[in-house]
Order: C-alpha cells, then sequence, then structure tokens
C-alpha cells in the first residue's frame, strides 16, 4: 500500500488557492522598509537593492564609530 505524499513538488492542482499568510507577510516586510527609510540616512528615494546596499554601508560606519569611541574611552580611562 502506498502512503500519500505530504507535499507536492511542480505544478499547483486546478482549483488551489494561494494561503492566506502571503499578503500580511508582504505588508509586514514593506512597512519594515518604510521604517528602514526612516533610520537610514540618504535611503528616503532608494529602491529596495539600494536600501539594503546603503544600510550595510551604515551598519559598516556604525560599527567604525564604537571602535573609535571604545579606543577613545580606554586611552582616556573613562
Amino acid at each position: 500500500m502506498r502512503r500519500k505524499a505530504m507535499f507536492t513538488v511542480g505544478r499547483k492542482k486546478q482549483g488551489q488557492a494561494l494561503p492566506m499568510r502571503r499578503r500580511p507577510f508582504q505588508h509586514m516586510v514593506l512597512r519594515r522598509l518604510r521604517e528602514l527609510k526612516k533610520i537610514v540616512p540618504d535611503a528616503q528615494d532608494a529602491d529596495v537593492d539600494m536600501l539594503l546596499r546603503r544600510t550595510a554601508d551604515y551598519i559598516c560606519v556604525l560599527e567604525l564609530k564604537v571602535t573609535v569611541l571604545r579606543r577613545l574611552s580606554a586611552i582616556y580611562g573613562v
């Protein structure tokens, strides 16, 4: 006796609807991208690719600032 597969790979059967979760997930991603545009400088008019690239650059700049401040505080004993 063959067991039925739990999921199928390939084409969908006729009449199968998309899962209901897809739409709220897209809204959540768009909302988070809008928030990210508010945080990252010069990213107001950037598309998603440029926004993520500028975010990565901004993170590098922030890490560098933290490193400099830690070293300065170590020098001056703060």
